[in-house]
Order: structure tokens, then C-alpha cells, then sequence
């Protein structure tokens, strides 16, 4: 029994000091900036593939939208970049 409390000690003891010192640095604007232009084209390229690929671009889509809101992007001005990106273009490029 005594063992158990102390086990459980030592354990809030680790979790307290894990919400002192994050296990990851925050991120830079430019960098978060340039992983929400690398999905949108990831996701654009599952769109025009011709596999079945659902469950990738909802994982894709949902981390543009979290990307979007970390920036500060407004949700239609997220939802707005995306549909732009998935606008397929004639042959000739009309």
C-alpha cells in the first residue's frame, strides 16, 4: 500500500514538472506558414490522384484547418485557400 502512494507521488511529481518545462518548443510563424502551403499542395495532389485516398485527405484537410487557425487565418479564409487549391485545370491550362 505504502508503495502504491509512493509510486503515485513520484508520478504527479513527473507530471507537474512536465506542464514546467514543455516537451516542445513553440514554433516560428514562417515555419508553420510553409507547412500549411506544403499541405494544401498534398492535398491537392490526392485530389487529382486517382486512388482511393479518403481517410488521407481528411487527415491532410484537418491539419490545414489546425495550421489555419494557429496562423490565425479566418475559417473561411482557410476554407477559401482550399478550394482554390483543388480547382482542377483544363489540359491547356485554361
Amino acid at each position: 500500500m505504502a508503495s502504491d502512494q509512493m509510486r503515485n507521488s513520484d508520478d504527479i511529481a513527473k507530471l507537474v514538472a512536465s506542464y514546467n518545462t514543455p516537451p516542445e518548443k513553440m514554433r516560428h510563424v514562417q515555419e508553420v506558414s510553409a507547412r500549411y502551403k506544403l499541405r494544401l499542395d498534398q492535398y491537392k495532389q490526392l485530389n487529382l490522384s486517382r486512388s482511393d485516398n479518403r481517410d488521407q485527405r481528411l487527415m491532410i484537410y484537418s491539419e490545414i484547418k489546425t495550421l489555419g487557425w494557429v496562423l490565425g487565418k479566418a475559417e473561411q479564409a482557410v476554407l477559401k485557400d482550399i478550394s482554390e487549391c483543388t480547382k482542377m485545370v483544363g489540359p491547356l491550362g485554361l
